[in-house]
């Protein structure tokens, strides 16, 4: 029987009014291209990905006055963040809408047309919405035109009927795509045509919403790897199609790019299509001061490629060591790297424990053993099973006291820590409070179940020791996002990080989790859990995996602040 986490209780955090604010900018950003604008857009576009990540910390941050400390943000856009806050509504997105024509809107919502392809079929050709866009097609009034061979003309007849069919997928939350994205990457490198394949974009960076799934292929033909794309699993159909890369919609809407690259490349094509594009930006900006230029097929110097082969070599190239991609988002990683403050950040095998399961009612002491088994597997040293539960209405959940019993005496590995959850009073830290059982006066282990997001106060002092508090991290309401968990970092505190255990394969808690935990910048000594357990129990520390980051001998491992734009 799978150790389960208990429902949160209480009012969850808001991170879908921070959606629905991110979502009103990138409609600015895509009708000022439609108005054939410039730089606007992509201003709109750098504050959008910029206020993605804070999820519900953005009222905090309001609160605070500290939206303009975010990267993109300038006193005109924070004006339209606070009235979207206060309002609901933007009136220069308002104006906007009703100065574009609805069926030019609705072009541009269709999959593969943008805003500035949109803009060409309005201004060109005079067409105001899909179906004077299949009228145009059928009347060959676009055959010739530069742009638009027969493969994008097909691609164009694809996109009316996927809109139609109502078939965009949207973004989708990094826990809800983590099982299938890593089951179509395992199935695509089940044929012997491919060598090699990894998942880029957003994905790869741990972002917490994600939109098209990006893969990248080694294959010595790409004809046998795309034809092995063409069946993949759930399809809906080829959207397009090339010599080496191919677009494909799956039955509930997602969209999956492969591209099939050189070896020689493929370092170059895995940080291109990693991102992000800020990061990618200053990136490039390196490189033409250095008199090189980069892109996905490589580092040039002229016409000589001088590397791309991995990532490393990419980063090499511009005198920076191999940046986490957790990390690409061009919000201090860069000013880390050239101080030699850039942190090994904790890996899953820095992991040495759980310390917060629940058992499902009807619990066995056999299933207990069951659950011990698959931790010695993953080689974890201790599982924390909470025994008791006191819940917000005054309510007791506990075990039955024959288990707790037969627990108490159990021995061997992984060590079973017996755990209590308690209600913690002391406002803004509200949550609950992790202490080992019947150990009257040990301190907390951590806050798990949170009420919303905490107001941490401003950073710890440099050099001062971390608080003796963690705080859960990993994708639901209760838990830390991404960007609160790097705030409490800053403060102080330490993170908890579930492994998923008893979940099953490809579980996504544990792999999201620790994917947060990395994008706040997270050492190994900042997880509570890649410590010897509530009694001192365990392994000594573990040494580096692959790909530990380049940092100077005992440099901190905290990230600089995020620098203003």
């Amino acid at each position: 029987m799978p150790a389960q986490r208990e429902p949160s209780e209480g009012p969850s955090a808001r991170p879908s009014e921070t959606t629905a604010l991110v979502d009103a900018l990138r409609e600015i950003a895509d009708l000022l291209d439609l108005a054939g604008e410039r730089f606007k857009p992509e201003a709109y576009r750098r504050a959008a990905r910029s206020l993605e990540p804070i999820g519900p910390e953005l009222a905090a941050r309001d609160r605070e006055g500290r939206i303009s400390e975010l990267p993109g943000i300038g006193p005109a856009i924070e004006a339209k963040v606070r009235e979207y806050l206060t309002t609901g509504r933007i009136a220069y997105l308002d104006r906007l809408r009703a100065s574009t024509p609805e069926g030019v809107r609705e072009l541009m919502a269709l999959p593969g047309i943008g805003p500035k392809t949109a803009r060409r079929f309005w201004v060109e050709f005079g067409i105001e919405g899909p179906a004077e866009l299949e009228s145009a097609l059928d009347a060959g009034r676009l055959t010739g035109a530069a742009g638009f061979g027969p493969t994008r003309l097909a691609a164009l007849r694809s996109a009316l009927a996927a809109g139609r069919a109502g078939g965009s997928g949207g973004r989708r939350p990094l826990v809800e795509i983590v099982h299938r994205a890593e089951a179509l990457r395992r199935w695509l490198t089940g044929e012997a045509a491919v060598d090699r394949a990894v998942l880029a974009g957003s994905y790869r960076r741990g972002r917490e919403s994600v939109g098209d799934l990006d893969l990248l292929v080694t294959a010595r033909d790409p004809g046998p790897a795309l034809e092995r794309f063409a069946q993949v699993p759930d399809l809906d159909r080829v959207v397009l199609r090339g010599p080496t890369k191919m677009t494909v919609r799956l039955k509930d809407g997602l969209q999956v790019d492969l591209r099939v690259v050189d070896p020689a490349s493929f370092g170059a094509a895995e940080q291109y299509f990693t991102g992000s594009k800020d990061h990618n930006v200053t990136l490039r900006g390196r490189a033409r001061e250095l008199g090189l230029k980069i892109n996905e097929y490589g580092v040039f110097r002229g016409e000589a490629r001088i590397a791309g082969a991995t990532e490393e070599e990419v980063y090499r190239s511009v005198g920076l060591p191999w940046i986490p991609p957790e990390l690409r988002e061009d919000r201090g990683e860069f000013e880390a790297a050239d101080s030699g403050r850039l942190p090994r950040l904790v890996e899953a095998a820095d992991l040495r424990g759980d310390l917060h399961l629940h058992l499902p009612a009807g619990a066995t002491l056999e299933s207990v053993e069951a659950l011990r088994t698959a931790a010695r597997d993953r080689h974890l040293e201790y599982l924390g099973i909470v025994v008791r539960a006191a819940r917000a209405d005054g309510t007791l959940a506990e075990l039955a006291p024959g288990l707790i019993e037969a627990l108490e005496r159990s021995t061997g590995d992984p060590t079973v820590h017996l755990l209590e959850e308690l209600p913690a009073r002391d406002a803004p830290l509200d949550g609950v409070e992790l202490r080992p059982w019947r150990r009257d006066g040990a301190p907390p282990i951590a806050r798990v179940h949170l009420r919303g997001p905490p107001n941490f106060p401003g950073p710890a002092p440099p050099g001062g020791p971390p608080i003796p508090l963690a705080f859960e991290v990993g994708p639901s309401s209760d838990r830390l996002g991404p960007e609160s968990a790097r705030r409490a970092l800053e403060t102080g505190f330490r993170l908890l990080v579930p492994t998923g255990i008893g979940e099953g394969e490809d579980a996504p808690t544990g792999t999201v989790a620790l994917r947060y935990a990395r994008r706040a910048w997270a050492t190994a000594a900042q997880i509570v859990n890649a410590g010897p357990g509530p009694e001192g129990r365990g392994r000594g520390d573990r040494p580096a995996t692959r790909r530990p980051s380049a940092r100077a001998p005992g440099a901190p491992g905290s990230p600089p602040p995020a620098r203003r734009r």
